[in-house]
Parts: C-alpha cells; sequence; structure tokens
C-alpha cells in the first residue's frame, strides 16, 4: 500500500473508531438488545476493515456516511431528550421524598393512637359521673368538658374526617329524642340506659368534623352500638342506621399520613416509569433500527455499500423521525 493510501485508511480507521465508541456509549445508555446487535455488527465490520488493508476502504467510510451517522444523530438526539425527561422524574421523586420525610416527622399517628384510647377512658368516666349527677340532682364543683374537649382540640383539625354540612345537621337535630336535660349537656335517656346496663364501657371510634364543629363516635367495648358526642352543644345521642348513613366510620388516619402515603404511591409509580425511560423507544424507532440491523447484518451488505438505493438508505427517514418519549 502506498504512503498516501496508509495515511488514508489510518484516517477513516480513526474517524471509524471514533463512531464506534459514539455507538458504543448509545449502547451502554439505550441497554436495548437491537443496539448491541448493531453495536457488535459495527465493530466486526470496522475491524474487518482494520486488519485488512487490501479491502477497499472507502466502504467502510461509505458505510458509516450512509448508515452509522444518521443512526449517531438519531439516538444522540432521542438521548438529550431522554436525559431531560430522566432528570425531571429524578427531580419530582426527590421532592417527593424530602416532603415524605417532612410530614414523618410532623404526623403524630402513634401518639393520637395512645390519646384516642385515653380519650375513651376519659368519656366512660365522665359518663357515669354525668348519670351521678343525674340521678342525684347534685353536680361536684370540679365537674366540668374542658378535658374532653382537649383531644379535639388538639387532634381534630389533622385527624378528624370532614363530614357534609347536611349530615352534621342531621346528627344535631333533637326533634323527636326525648333526653336529659341539664346545665352540662343533654343525654338521650334511651342512650343513658344502655351506658349503665353496659356499665359506661366505651371507646372512641372516630372523629368527624364539619368546618370547626366537631363530631365523635363511640362503641360499646360490649356492644356493636355506637352514639355520638357533639362538643359544641355537649350532646350525647345513639347513633341510628339512619344517621349513620353515608358516614365514614373507619379510624381516623392523619391528612398528613393521607398524603405520604399518597406520594409514596406516586413514587413507586415514578421509580417503575425511571426503570424503563431509557430502554423504551418509540415505536417508529424501533421498526426503524430493527430495519437498520437487518439491513447491515445481511450477507451481502458490504457489496451492496456501492449501490445507492431506497435500501441503502434506511436510515434517511430516522432524522425526520419526531422524537416522542411518552
Amino acid at each position: 500500500m502506498e504512503e498516501g493510501q496508509e495515511e488514508i485508511h489510518a484516517q477513516i480507521i480513526s474517524e471509524s473508531a471514533k463512531r464506534l465508541r459514539d455507538v458504543k456509549v448509545l449502547k451502554n445508555f439505550f441497554n436495548h438488545q437491537d443496539l448491541f446487535g448493531v453495536y457488535i455488527r459495527t465493530k466486526v465490520i470496522h475491524n474487518l476493515f482494520a486488519a485488512n488493508k487490501n479491502l477497499d476502504i472507502h466502504k467502510l467510510d461509505l458505510f458509516h456516511v450512509q448508515y452509522t451517522s444518521s443512526l449517531i444523530d438519531l439516538f444522540q438526539k432521542l438521548k438529550k431528550a431522554k436525559e431531560q425527561q430522566y432528570l425531571l422524574v429524578s427531580d419530582e421523586i426527590y421532592i417527593n421524598d424530602d416532603l415524605i420525610n417532612k410530614l414523618e416527622k410532623e404526623t403524630g399517628s402513634n401518639d393520637f393512637l395512645q390519646e384516642a384510647r385515653k380519650q375513651g377512658q376519659l368519656m366512660s368516666s365522665k359518663l357515669r359521673e354525668l348519670y351521678g349527677m343525674l340521678a342525684t340532682g347534685n353536680a361536684p364543683a370540679s365537674f366540668g368538658w374542658g378535658d374532653i374537649m382537649l383531644f379535639s382540640s388538639r387532634m381534630g383539625q389533622e385527624f378528624y374526617r370532614d363530614m357534609q354540612g347536611e349530615k352534621f345537621l342531621q346528627l344535631t337535630d333533637t326533634e323527636g329524642k326525648k333526653t336529659y336535660q341539664t346545665e352540662y349537656g343533654v343525654v338521650e335517656k334511651k342512650l343513658m340506659g344502655k351506658l349503665n346496663k353496659l356499665n359506661f364501657r366505651v371507646k372512641f371510634a372516630c372523629g368527624q368534623k364539619f368546618e370547626n364543629e366537631y363530631v365523635e363516635v363511640y362503641d360499646f367495648v360490649d356492644s356493636n352500638e355506637k352514639f355520638v358526642f357533639i362538643n359544641s352543644i355537649k350532646t350525647f345521642y345513639l347513633l341510628t342506621e339512619d344517621m349513620a348513613l353515608g358516614m365514614d366510620l373507619s379510624k381516623n388516619v392523619s391528612g398528613k399520613a393521607a398524603i405520604t402515603a399518597g406520594l409514596r404511591a406516586k413514587n413507586d409509580q415514578l421509580k417503575d416509569k425511571l426503570a424503563t425511560i431509557k430502554t423504551s423507544l418509540p415505536n417508529n424507532v424501533e421498526d426503524v433500527l430493527k430495519g437498520y440491523l437487518t439491513k447491515i447484518s445481511g450477507v451481502d451488505f458490504l457489496e451492496e455499500l456501492q449501490n445507492v438505493d431506497e435500501q441503502t438508505n434506511i436510515l434517511r427517514a430516522m432524522l425526520n423521525i419526531n422524537i416522542n418519549t411518552k
């Protein structure tokens, strides 16, 4: 080989090696099976010309011009779009994680459960005391609702469940109810009878709120029945099936805890998406890449390089593909 041809050969091999490195970077980034195949086939072609100087080195250059350059242009453009999307999703996960940590520090779920148990015990004692007052007609000077009201004032806004105004009005409607009425509160007679019969064994079930009004629901420990305590008017009624209709009587969950759970679920979805951002390709790119690999893997591919026809320009359409990373 003459000196001038040696220089041309060395230059084309050097440029070919650079393109091969570019394909390798793209192969590693996308981790796609067909792109692995393209890289291997491109390396085989490169090595073939590098090791055999008697071959027409211009065919290697033509191969890269017609094929490899178009492939690199397309996937570099796609890589940039993927990197931007990857960064956006990663940032969203980071922000959500930071918010989750802050909310968890502010959420007193364990304290609420403990305080709810204490509230049930306190209400049991308070109702027993109220029963004694009704029976004797005397009220101890120390009697008051401050200790009972403390629970809702501390936990109500974060834990109590929102209710509709119509439901609140229904719960506070006293019409048709037979009650004991004192300056300290109002108790439905039927409820007081059950409380006495069941030895005032009650437990806190859940809290509801309408604006700044609180309603607490209590269970009988030894019965499936429930009753309500309306804080603002110190009133107790049995909770009938009609009254309970449409009410969520499940255990209270912190509003912050609910937000945290939602953020965790969102992050799980984002992490699944993050795992596939690089490897997922638009359908049109998948199709062209598969056709590209099939073409350069053909037995007579090198011989066909001199024929600039529609098949040998399979990647020209790739440059016009509208990158869609969704």
